[in-house]
């Protein structure tokens, strides 16, 4: 019996792992080069923009089905800007679609709002339990990243 559960957590393990390995090759794709570009030449005043942005947009992220939870500022060399999203609940694509050429003035906004839908659409790939995406974690700056919560 015990066998058995050890080996449902093994293939789980590994099916998250491949899951992952993927993501990272699909997630920052062009959103990743544009990025480190705008960081790299302004890297203080992005930190801003970036600010502004979210506030400029908060309603469509919320209306994307995203709610920025909390935001950090590294000052360190090179700087980048932490948001994490609780996730509200999926839109449908004509949804994203509107709500993408609604963002399409601002870069930064789009770029924001294309990571968040492909975190969560690679959350809903990973099936472990009951468990659900509750957040996205969203770093900018020279080495931008994404990181998913699910419980």
């Amino acid at each position: 019996m015990s066998e058995n559960i050890l080996d449902k957590a093994k293939a789980a393990a590994t099916s998250v792992t491949e899951k992952i390995s993927s993501l990272k090759e699909n997630l920052w794709d062009d959103e990743k080069a544009e990025l480190i570009n705008q960081f790299k030449d302004k890297a203080e005043g992005k930190l801003n923009e970036v600010i502004e942005t979210i506030n400029m947009y908060k309603s469509l992220f919320t209306e994307a089905g995203y709610d920025i939870h909390s935001m950090s500022a590294s000052l360190s060399i090179p700087p980048d800007i932490s948001m994490t999203f609780t996730f509200l609940g999926a839109v449908d694509k004509a949804k994203r679609e509107d709500i993408l050429s609604r963002a399409s003035e601002s870069k930064l906004a789009t770029i924001m709002l294309k990571s968040l839908f492909k975190a969560s659409d690679f959350a809903e790939t990973i099936k472990v339990g009951q468990m659900k995406l509750k957040n996205i974690d969203i770093t900018l700056g020279l080495i931008p990243g994404i990181s998913i919560t699910i419980s």
